[in-house]
């Protein structure tokens, strides 16, 4: 899942170029995928139950990856509207379909796991940009999307048959401690489910701000050429790699929110300090400023790295709630507020130095550390549909 969108990110600073689209119409259309996954987080529950998790990722791969093709297609700031409408839906529904898998994945092992899982996706996209940032001097947008589409597409086939099938997963009517279809999910759980997503939210605009607008700063403001603009974003998925591969480990030794909570305040801290030491040598050294600007992003990833796989493990572990209805509510609270936060974003770049802009997201950052309260073991339980 993750070498289409590898692959398109090193190349949006172009796509934006030949759209001749301002920081506020670009944001925004990018930020209008949040309609698209407000719909496939709806629908994704109903589509897991009706197909199987299974079913449901390998259908939504295909139009992923035609969604990442048509970003170089799009001849107007309105098309690509309409493309990341497509583009969060299809991608929404797929992340549902394997996130399930993961949980339930999860709790049969009895340790933690999602966040290793996550860290494949990681290993997906770093690579895919890292190798279309080497070859964007020497191809299109639209070759290299096209190259990581079908490789993309082709490789989930063939590991999707080793996804659980049909009789693995939550089967509400098979299983009477299981909340059924008909049930309304209790006020407090659902109350929870929301904190929960709020938090993720949080985490998640800051790591989508990378793949939004890293090799926009870099070439725009810092003025590093196409190609090495990509780095920043490299640097981030290598330790969102690492961190994500590290963290069942500490999470497992030290508790969630101890993890999350350390990795967060150190990475806000790094991330803020190079990224205004980047902005400061901008109109000296280039090489520099790439240099510091990768740090950045390396430290943020640190920060937010495991975030969303440890709300959406806790999201998943209530006991006697499907994993995929807790995550379907989820995941249409992440739409509605990460779409907000996104448009809200585009204009704050819009008004301010793109720098200045990004510097908030260290703030989002705290916020979310601020709120690990939530993930503390017990707090999942408290929820627990009784019977």
């Amino acid at each position: 899942m993750g070498v289409p969108i590898g692959t398109l990110i090193p190349r949006l600073a172009e796509i934006k170029s030949g759209l001749d689209a301002g920081n506020a119409a670009y944001g925004t259309a990018i930020a209008i995928g949040g309609i698209g996954a407000l719909l496939g987080s709806w629908l994704g529950g109903r589509l897991t139950h009706a197909l199987g998790s299974r079913s449901l990722a390998r259908t939504g791969i295909l139009f992923i990856v035609l969604a990442s093709v048509g970003n170089a297609l799009a001849p107007s700031v309105e098309w690509l509207a309409a493309i990341s409408l497509l583009a969060g839906f299809s991608y929404s529904c797929t992340n549902i379909g394997v996130n399930s898998q993961a949980v339930l994945i999860e709790q049969g092992l009895g340790r933690s796991y999602v966040p290793r899982a996550h860290a494949f996706w990681s290993l997906g996209t770093m690579s895919a940009s890292l190798v279309s940032s080497l070859a964007a001097p020497y191809t299109t947008p639209l070759q290299s999307l096209c190259v990581g589409s079908v490789i993309g597409f082709t490789v989930f086939q063939w590991a999707a048959r080793g996804l659980l099938t049909t009789e693995h997963e939550d089967r509400p009517g098979d299983d009477p401690s299981q909340l059924q279809r008909h049930e309304r999910i209790p006020r407090a759980a659902l109350a929870f489910l929301v904190t929960l997503a709020v938090a993720q939210t949080l985490a998640l605009v800051a790591e989508m701000s990378v793949g939004d607008w890293s090799s926009v700063l870099l070439h725009q403001e810092f003025h590093i050429s196409v190609g090495p603009n990509g780095y920043g974003f490299t640097a981030f998925m290598v330790v969102q790699l690492l961190t994500r591969l590290r963290a069942t480990v500490l999470i497992d030794r030290f508790g969630m929110q101890r993890t999350i909570r350390g990795l967060g305040l150190t990475g806000t801290v790094g991330y803020l300090a190079c990224l205004f030491a980047a902005a400061e040598s901008s109109d000296r050294s280039h090489t520099t400023t790439l240099i510091l600007s990768c740090a950045a992003y390396a430290f943020l990833a640190l920060g937010v790295g495991a975030m969303p796989s440890a709300f959406t493990s806790v999201a998943g572990s209530i006991p006697g709630l499907p994993s995929a209805r807790a995550l379907t509510v989820t995941g249409i609270v992440v739409a509605i507020s990460g779409m907000v936060g996104r448009i809200l974003f585009a204009n704050l770049a819009q008004a301010v130095p793109l720098s200045a802009a990004l510097a908030c997201m260290g703030v989002l950052v705290l916020v979310t550390v601020s709120m690990t309260f939530v993930l503390l073991p017990e707090r999942a339980e408290k929820h627990a549909i009784r019977r």
